[in-house]
């Protein structure tokens, strides 16, 4: 392939970073280092020059000559060169048409695409595929999900969409951190992607929501087994950061055209049904039905007003009083919060703190709801000489989250001079179920500010001599739905008496809830019990009407 060129002009020419090559009829005269580099020595087998049909495939091969039999001027097209190890290479290929030494030539530089094309892959891949699970992230999930709604309506066929939201990710993120949260994700993901077949599509919508595309798919069978098969495979046990964890899946579906024959209606199904099967206690899944709909918009309409429920002043507490029954003497009041909503009426707790947890609000409003009452109690202690009275407030895990263990109870104390001693929390067992080690440590700290500390429902859960002595409780509330039974219940009245034997041989308070007569009473107060609460002594009332009680 020797070729004589101007010295200066054949240095020039080896410092091009692109292939040149020089063809005569259909061989290759001449190829610069970076053509030896690119492609691997040019010659056949023969030792002769080899043919530039030899260096791409058949059809580049024409469509290079054709490019230069009718081009006066240079022309650009991509191909695919062959080099000497099999290698298949997408170049640019310019062509040009020119005379050397009298004689008629072709001028081809190639460019190499191999990097382009991989920062191109790089790109899409960026826009298209989530980079934490690798999953098809909302964009490919939205195109996609288009494509299998035409394509159902044009065959007939039916799709189903599934929201999936890992139930307790914020627990594993908050308790073992973000590193074993993304992990959780990365297995979730695997986890996903084993449940279904190659034509689903599984996506990840954005932090611990996925979705799964089902195309061909009928309302029957297959899709409720789907389903089963995740929440059993999300069920099994995850090793993050060397520590077992337990978490769950709840998942909404709904199908095309079904339940809607349009995007947003069927993002809106599932994210609806998704919702129901986690409000409805987790770890389920839900098809969408029809009535969903309407529930959905009371809950948006709730939210929306729960928004400005501190801003206009409508939260009220009313007070359930506590009696000594030793005397008879009103010595506390349970706090029971309550939404004064202005079409609906009292609202209880359980049915707007969940969706104010949701939503981001839970602190504010554990927080007015300790300051407010705390207030109350400290100016009935003052006005009414009752310096012994106390509050009591019930505290549940996600509550006593937000409380955490730094100064912000103190504080509220501070603001209302309210002694510690006077207020007490009222926690189930299943406070220390999520986190052991760091509610532990938060009632600890609870105890050390000398807040008082109540196992409330005894009896019902997995209470035991174990979960009384492990809590640092100063009190135990025997559950309201002993109280009646036990005069009728002969088994009942035995558990009664066992529950406030152990308690007092633990030095804790025993209280009775649920007291309605004066036969009750009678009957906690010979058994040992210390405090009791009941309509006996009054229902849930206000303020005022707690005031004048006392």
């Amino acid at each position: 392939m020797a070729i004589l060129f101007d010295a200066d002009f054949h240095d020039l020419i080896d410092l091009l970073p692109d292939a040149l090559l020089l063809v005569q009829g259909s061989t290759v005269i001449y190829g610069n280092p970076s053509a030896t580099t690119l492609i691997g020595p040019m010659t056949g087998q023969d030792g002769l020059p080899c043919s530039l049909e030899q260096l791409f495939r058949t059809e580049d091969y024409h469509r290079i000559l054709e490019s230069a039999s009718h081009q006066t001027a240079e022309a650009v097209l991509e191909a695919t060169l062959l080099s000497s190890s099999g290698e298949s290479i997408p170049v640019e290929v310019t062509v040009r048409q020119g005379v050397l030494h009298e004689q008629t030539i072709l001028l081809l530089i190639a460019h190499d695409l191999r990097y382009r094309r991989r920062l191109e892959e790089h790109i899409r891949r960026q826009a298209n595929y989530d980079a934490l699970t690798g999953l098809p992230n909302r964009a490919l999930f939205l195109d996609r999900m288009q494509h299998e709604i035409i394509r159902a309506r044009r065959t007939k066929s039916r799709v189903a969409l599934m929201f999936i939201d890992l139930d307790r990710f914020k627990w594993v993120n908050d308790t073992l951190g973000h590193a074993a949260g993304d992990q959780l994700l990365r297995e979730a993901a695997a986890r996903l992607l084993a449940c279904h077949r190659e034509s689903d599509t599984v996506a990840r919508l954005g932090g611990d929501e996925f979705t799964v595309i089902l195309p061909d798919m009928a309302r029957g069978p297959h899709a409720e087994r789907v389903a089963s098969q995740i929440l059993k495979q999300l069920a099994r046990p995850f090793v993050l950061e060397g520590q077992e964890a337990y978490i769950s899946g709840s998942i909404g579906v709904t199908i095309f055209p079904d339940d809607a024959d349009d995007m947003d209606g069927l993002l809106k199904n599932a994210d609806c049904a998704m919702y129901h099967a986690k409000s409805d206690g987790r770890n389920a899944y839900r098809f969408f039905t029809p009535d969903m709909h309407a529930e959905a918009q009371d809950r948006m309409e709730l939210e929306k007003h729960l928004h400005k429920v501190l801003e206009r002043q409508e939260l009220v507490i009313h007070y359930q009083p506590i009696v000594d029954l030793h005397n008879r003497c009103v010595v506390g009041a349970e706090a029971l919060l309550r939404w004064a909503h202005p079409t609906r009426g009292l609202m209880s707790p359980d049915l707007f703190l969940p969706l104010a947890e949701e939503i981001g609000l839970l602190g504010q409003i554990t927080e007015w709801t300790i300051m407010t009452a705390c207030q109350q109690t400290q100016q009935w202690r003052v006005a009414k000489k009752r310096s012994n009275l106390f509050i009591s407030l019930n505290l549940s895990c996600t509550r006593c989250r937000e409380l955490s263990t730094d100064n912000k109870l103190s504080e509220l104390l501070q603001q209302t001079q309210l002694p510690p001693t006077a207020l007490v929390f009222e926690i189930t067992e299943n406070i220390i179920s999520e986190d052991p080690v760091k509610a532990m440590a938060m009632l600890h700290q609870l105890r050390h500010l000398g807040v008082q500390l109540w196992l409330d429902d005894f009896g019902t859960g997995n209470s035991s001599l174990s979960v009384l002595k492990r809590l640092p409780v100063t009190g135990v509330k025997i559950d309201r739905s002993f109280t009646p039974d036990a005069l009728t219940d002969q088994e009942t009245g035995l558990l009664v008496r066992a529950i406030v034997s152990l308690a007092s041989s633990l030095h804790r308070k025993v209280i009775g809830e649920g007291v309605e007569t004066e036969r009750q009473e009678h009957f906690l107060r010979e058994q040992g019990c210390d405090m009791a609460q009941g309509y006996l002594y009054g229902r849930p009332m206000s303020a005022d009407e707690f005031g004048e009680l006392l």
